[in-house]
């Protein structure tokens, strides 16, 4: 079991990846870190008596002392998407506060893993990157993971198949320049052909499951709970996991998703398969945030 996590931000999302990590039982302690002291007292009020019984992981209200000897750090904080708003245009007031995230993570000597959620993940995983003068893969975000986990249920019910058989990753921007991998696409190994109606039919399902749960219900935070909490537990086991997340490369100016090798102690750039147009669509996506990220 890892020691100790320190999760910054306690809303929606942070919250909810303390609880999916208090039921994997990912760390001996959980510390969930807040400006809002009210509000993080009062989540942890909810999530530590119902677990107490089936969890030994601690769940508390932690400070940025907690995070000085974290073994992973995971930054939810930041301002949430809203009906009708793409996750860029949250780019004003997240970029300020990640800069104050990682400024604090310096005052206080803090040297755990990074796992970046708060959008936009890209440009926020960049500055992160950057101001922890990080490079090395323990400054990562989740990018297209989630957008991967829905590509492949929209193919599993397109094709009458289980999730569980569909291999498929999405790659660029998590957001409106993702870029669904169709030379990923293995259905119990065996490549997929599919027309190109089908693939933008699929392609749109996958890239509008986002704002459609954000319409339904004002905010998404279960599916990314859900995949941070797989990212924490193949770390934990040691696994060797290919995944499609957003991490600096030092030639590059931006950070993208794309596919990687996931380790415990971070990310590490593989060369994968990619099309050329697949590759195409990637560079664009990173010319795009690029302009965005330095802008």
């Amino acid at each position: 079991m890892i020691k100790k996590i320190s999760i910054i931000g306690a809303g929606y999302v942070g919250s909810s990846i303390a609880y999916s990590l208090m039921l994997i039982e990912a760390a001996e302690e959980i510390a969930l870190i807040d400006v809002n002291l009210v509000a993080v007292n009062a989540e942890v009020a909810d999530i530590r008596p119902g677990l107490s019984a089936i969890s030994p992981s601690k769940v508390y209200r932690g400070s940025y002392a907690d995070a000085a000897d974290s073994d992973i750090i995971i930054v939810t904080a930041g301002v949430s998407r809203k009906p009708n708003e793409s996750r860029l245009d949250l780019i004003g007031k997240n970029a300020a506060i990640a800069r104050e995230i990682a400024q604090n993570l310096k005052t206080n000597d803090a040297h755990g893993i990074v796992v970046v959620v708060s959008n936009p993940v890209d440009v926020i995983t960049r500055i992160f990157a950057e101001e922890l003068n990080e490079l090395s893969g323990r400054v990562f975000g989740t990018g297209c993971i989630l957008d991967s986990a829905r590509f492949r249920s929209v193919l599993a019910d397109f094709l009458n198949v289980s999730e569980a058989s569909v291999q498929a990753f999405v790659a660029g921007e998590h957001g409106a320049g993702q870029v669904p991998l169709w030379s990923s696409v293995r259905i119990n190994g065996n490549p997929v052909e599919l027309n190109e109606a089908d693939k933008q039919k699929i392609a749109a399902k996958v890239a509008n499951t986002g704002a459609e749960i954000i319409a339904g219900k004002g905010r998404t935070h279960y599916g990314i709970a859900g995949c941070v909490a797989y990212i924490v537990n193949e770390m934990k086991e040691h696994h060797q996991t290919l995944l499609s997340l957003t991490f600096p490369v030092p030639a590059d100016k931006a950070c993208v998703s794309r596919p990687c090798l996931l380790t415990e102690n971070g990310v590490k750039e593989i060369e994968a398969c990619l099309s050329e147009a697949e590759l195409t669509l990637i560079n664009q996506a990173m010319a795009k945030l690029e302009r965005l990220t330095n802008g």
